[in-house]
């Protein structure tokens, strides 16, 4: 949060400039908001807050490790209370979710829709959930992850004003994830190509077509080089002591490399890694996301499979390399959530090829896929409370009691338990609803350029 408040450069009592450039003076609350019950899984966020300036080099400015743009559009939502500007910052975020994957929806061909709706579904339990909302700038990722393929997709298959409108979208979400985070400008130039490999014809519309995403990848490589994060493809920054030989290593990450994709979906805690999810969540979310995945391996052309090749080369490619690069081992340094954006695509893609949106389930597959869902979010959701209310040493089922942190507001606990389950079973329930009379989906191929014109 400093990086958010400083964003706005040197602002009285809100980031005030020091005799050292390396350290700035933030409010109390926001340097020590989190000290008492960061990785003590047991402690709830009640803590004794400083009210009172001071000084800090945990922030943006130190090192530029993260592009400044996210940032520099939270703070404008910063005021003088602290619950006002996370609400109002945790909010946008969500409408931002919300809003750019609608209209995402309706501006892509109706065959190609379904696809916003299931690549957010199978892999937004339980990390999407906790990070598309939050003042993390891997919110803004995991949003980028989830459309940018897709639009860019429907840009190469529609015509007329959809098909501009699909390239500002395609800028749009490419600016988004590249403004948040550097790394986050490789899986969009990922994304562009994977949208490519979907889309390529064999004529001259799709090579001027060609033109757009060439100059996306070039603002994608800008935005990747603006970023600190960009250091780890220079040789010098890369670990000559190692602990391991270099054989060990690759061996070692390669035998633990699954763990860090299950984390995704459970396996690792979330917040700092100490918020750890039952295995409700993590077995019901995973066998989902494997199972759809597995379904969708008879669907599609050599263009689907090409690009979900890719993207499943990637998934062991980028982060081996980060490892090996770093000189550690899984578990040590590398987090889920960097290569949460390479599991969105990589789910979204193996599901492209499919004629309707019930991707050939039958009904009981339907409420199966559907209700695990919707449990292991509610528990994921519960689990997540439970640990800022009172720690994870309480194991009641009420969040109202005991309650340690919370607003001073009359909606409890359980109210924002209840709303937010519900919330995503009305959603989970309409995608059911809008498949549930449909019988099993022949399949296509991964594109046809003759439904260009669907709408």
């Amino acid at each position: 949060m400093a990086s958010i408040w400083c964003a706005g450069g040197d602002v009285e009592g809100r980031c005030e400039a020091t005799s050292s450039p390396d350290y700035m003076m933030l409010p109390g609350e926001i340097v020590k908001g989190s000290k008492c019950f960061a990785f003590y899984p047991e402690q709830s966020a009640s803590c004794p807050l400083p009210d009172r300036m001071i000084r800090t080099d945990r922030g943006n400015w130190l090192d530029h490790s993260y592009p400044p743009y996210f940032y520099s559009v939270m703070s404008v939502f910063v005021t003088d209370d602290l619950e006002t500007s996370i609400v109002l910052m945790r909010s946008f975020n969500a409408l931002l979710y919300v809003g750019v994957l609608t209209a995402l929806f309706f501006l892509l061909p109706r065959r190609m829709r379904p696809l916003v709706v299931w690549t957010s579904a199978i892999s937004v339990v339980p990390l999407g959930m906790f990070l598309i909302a939050s003042v993390n700038p891997s919110g803004w990722a995991v949003l980028s992850a989830t459309g940018l393929w897709l639009a860019m997709w429907g840009y190469f298959t529609q015509s007329g004003a959809r098909k501009w409108m699909l390239a500002g979208l395609s800028l749009l979400l490419l600016l988004l994830g590249a403004g948040a985070r550097a790394d986050s400008a490789v899986y969009g130039a990922f994304a562009v190509i994977v949208a490519a490999v979907l889309a390529f014809r064999r004529d001259r519309r799709f090579a001027l077509d060609l033109l757009l995403p060439a100059g996306l990848l070039v603002v994608a490589v800008l935005l990747f080089f603006s970023g600190g994060q960009s250091d780890i493809v220079a040789g010098d920054t890369a670990v000559e002591d190692r602990p391991l030989a270099l054989s060990s290593l690759i061996f070692v990450n390669a035998k633990l490399l699954p763990q860090l994709w299950a984390g995704v979906f459970g396996l690792w805690g979330l917040g700092w890694l100490d918020t750890t999810m039952p295995g409700i969540v993590w077995i019901t979310t995973l066998t989902v996301f494997v199972a759809l995945c597995f379904i969708g391996l008879r669907a599609g052309d050599w263009r689907k499979r090409l690009a979900l090749a890719g993207a499943a080369a990637a998934l062991v490619v980028v982060p081996m390399y980060i490892l090996i690069h770093d000189a550690v081992i899984v578990g040590s340094y590398v987090q889920p959530r960097y290569i949460y954006p390479l599991i969105i695509i990589f789910g979204g893609v193996a599901l492209v090829g499919f004629t309707r949106a019930g991707l050939g389930l039958n009904r009981l597959q339907f409420v199966v896929v559907g209700a695990g869902l919707v449990i292991a979010n509610s528990i994921a959701l519960h689990v997540n409370l439970r640990r800022y209310i009172s720690g994870l040493d309480v194991q009641n089922l009420n969040l109202n009691w005991p309650l340690e942190w919370w607003w001073n507001t009359p909606i409890t606990p359980m109210i924002v338990w209840a709303a937010g389950s519900l919330a995503f079973a009305v959603v989970i329930a309409l995608l059911v609803w809008i498949v549930w009379d449909q019988r099993p989906a022949p399949v296509e191929a991964a594109a046809q350029p003759s439904d260009s014109s669907v709408g």
